[in-house]
């Protein structure tokens, strides 16, 4: 319709016509793009707003990891211990003999959490969404998220080292595939002499309850970075409420 008075006012070289309707062209095509940039606007206000939530639930999913796995290594700590005392100073009573095959069942359990991160991954991602972000937050993002990258890779790292040279390897024990109540234990050919005077044995115990202790404290310390970003995420959120 515009476009047919244009072309009417233009045959008879009616210049102000021309002018007006270009003005109208003009500002309904600026009032459009500046309606649909404040539609896009609002839409990554609103998504950011949902993934920062998200992003606060991932770090209760993360802490509920650390928990179960503290609980996991505190649940035979105790006999854990006694074991490691008892072969290092090699008491051969049957007692010994259940404590440690008791030991090396629980050694064999899944000692690597599995710290989440899709959520934060997504974030740093989003360019749109990182625009809206206060500098102090983006700088606690970056911070969080260099954290957990190094303690995800050091958790794998030392989950395969722990793997390479868990005592489960080592030729003195064995299976009972005939029994799962026993499962791994000291091989019943292999007294506790034997196995507290070999060095590659005790080594190889003592190497993987370290790991495990070692993971733990590890994620207790990663814990405080949680708390810390936590803080910094509660605060945006509510700069956005």
């Amino acid at each position: 319709m515009i476009t047919r008075r244009i072309a009417t006012a233009l045959r008879r070289q009616d210049w102000v016509v021309v002018i007006i309707e270009l003005i109208l062209v003009f500002t309904g095509v600026v009032v459009a793009l500046k309606f649909d940039n404040w539609n896009t606007v609002n839409r990554n206000q609103r998504e950011l707003t949902e993934m920062l939530e998200r992003l606060d639930d991932e770090l209760d999913l993360n802490a509920t990891v650390i928990t179960t796995l503290g609980e996991r290594v505190a649940l035979n700590a105790e006999i854990r211990n006694q074991t490691v005392a008892a072969i290092e100073s090699c008491e051969t009573t049957p007692e010994v003999r259940t404590q440690l095959n008791t030991t090396l069942n629980d050694l064999t359990g899944d000692f690597s959490p599995l710290l989440s991160a899709n959520t934060l991954v997504q974030l740093n991602r989003r360019d749109q969404f990182l625009d809206l972000l206060t500098p102090e937050f983006r700088t606690a993002l970056g911070v969080y998220t260099n954290q957990i990258e190094e303690e995800r890779a050091q958790l794998q790292f030392n989950a395969n080292l722990r793997w390479d040279q868990h005592v489960m390897k080592h030729p003195f024990v064995s299976a009972d595939l005939t029994d799962l109540m026993q499962g791994i234990q000291l091989s019943p050919q292999v007294t506790l002499l034997e196995a507290c005077s070999d060095p590659a044995f005790k080594r190889q115990l003592f190497a993987t309850a370290i790991f495990v202790e070692s993971t733990r404290l590890r994620v207790n310390r990663f814990q405080g970075y949680m708390d810390e970003f936590r803080v910094e995420l509660r605060a945006e959120m509510d700069r956005r409420s």
